[in-house]
This record gives structure tokens, sequence and C-alpha cells, in this order.
């Protein structure tokens, strides 16, 4: 029957051992990642927390040993199978395995380390602060280029569309303007008209009172041979 099976102190205490050696060596990935920004170093946290709970986990272990070699002083009659040069080095494990560890918590946790845990999480935080702004800035930025573009855009419409108008207007007047040049000849014609008229009634006015004046003289004769030759004269007048 082996030691183990007989005092389970045995097994208790390599598996002590066995935890502690692997928190040294996670202390030392910590110690070398240290050296780098903690703040965005995933590794760095994730071995943090590990040590964390592996400190944890192993001095509940070495609490149980502790407080098992303090029930064999109490009870040393009970226990008088165990030698006292033998309860001494268990005791001597413990204190070794409890020193190790609260070397490796105080270095965790050191006034060195905090500082520099404190310095990269504000620069992590300067760093994002400046990210956060950059993107704030960018997005402001192409808010107004947005704006700006619009407005160019709003800008060349109601253009184009002046330009329409004013095309339109000049049409217009242009239109009116021909309009206004036919009406011109047209009643430069019609004063025309009107004058020749004029000078067409003056005339047959003329010549209207000369056939007046024929037909007065004709009712005052007797002469059928004037007569007739008035008669002829009238009606030449009235056919030219």
């Amino acid at each position: 029957m082996s030691k183990a099976e007989v005092d389970p102190y045995y097994s208790v205490r390599d598996h002590v051992q066995s935890q502690v050696d692997r928190i040294k060596l996670k202390y030392q990935r910590f110690q070398n990642l240290l050296e780098t920004d903690t703040s965005s170093n995933s590794e760095f946290k994730d071995v943090r927390k590990g040590l964390s709970k592996d400190i944890k986990a192993v001095d509940k272990e070495i609490k149980g040993l502790r407080d098992a070699l303090d029930t064999v002083d109490k009870n040393r009659a009970k226990f008088s199978a165990l030698k006292d040069g033998e309860i001494q080095s268990r005791r001597q494990f413990v204190n070794e395995m409890q020193n190790v560890v609260s070397e490796i918590k105080a270095g965790m946790d050191s006034p060195a380390v905090r500082r520099k845990l404190d310095a990269d999480d504000a620069k992590g935080r300067r760093g994002s602060n400046y990210e956060v702004h950059n993107a704030m800035q960018r997005a402001i930025d192409d808010d107004n280029d947005r704006f700006v573009g619009d407005q160019r855009t709003q800008t060349r419409q109601i253009i184009n569309q002046q330009d329409d108008s004013l095309e339109q207007l000049g049409a217009a007047v242009e239109r009116l303007h021909v309009a206004g040049k036919e009406i011109n000849r047209e009643v430069k014609e019609q004063n025309i008209m009107l004058d020749e008229l004029g000078n067409e009634i003056d005339t047959a006015g003329g010549r209207m009172q000369q056939v007046q004046d024929a037909l007065g003289k004709l009712l005052r004769t007797k002469d059928g041979c004037q007569i007739w030759t008035i008669v002829i004269l009238t009606l030449i007048l009235l056919i030219l």
C-alpha cells in the first residue's frame, strides 16, 4: 500500500507542488507581457485572469494542509504515528508554498505593476478618445460634404430653371417684337390705304360738285344742244 493511500497528505502535497510550479511559469509570462501595451494585449489579460484563478485555488489547498497540521498538533496522541520531524517537514513545505504564492500575489499587485497598468489604461483611453474624436470629425466632415453637395445641386437646378425661364421669356419677347413689327407694317399699309381713300373721296367730291354745277346749269337752260352736252360731260365725269 502506497503512502498516498495511507495518508492523503502526499497526494495533496504533490498537487499543490504541481499547481505552484504552474503558477510560477504563468507569472514569468505575466512579467514578460507586462512590457507590452497591457490595455490592448488580450494574452496579458488572459494570463492575469488565469493566474488569479489558480492562486485562489491553490490558496485553498494550502490552507487545507495548514488546518490539517494544526489538527495534528492539537491531537498529538491521536496522531502519534507522525513524528515531530515529519510534522516539521510538512509545515516547512506549506510555508514555502505559501511564501511563493504570496510573493507572486504581491508582485502582481505591486505599485510598479499598478502604475504600468494605469499608464497603459490611460494611454488606451486617450487612443480610444482620439479614435472617437476622429470618427466624429469624419462624420461631421461627411455631413458637411453632403450638405455642400446638395446645395450645389440645388443651385445648379435653380440656375437651369432660371436659364429655361429666361429662354422662354426671350422667345416670348421675340414673338412680341415680330408681332409688333407686323402690326406696325399693317398700320402703315392701312394709313396708306386711308390716305388713298381720302384722296379718291376728295376727287369724287370734286367731280360730284362739277356734276351738281352742270345739272344746275342744265336746269336753267332751254337749249337742247347744251343739255345733251352737259349730260354727256356728266356721264364722262362719273365714269372717270
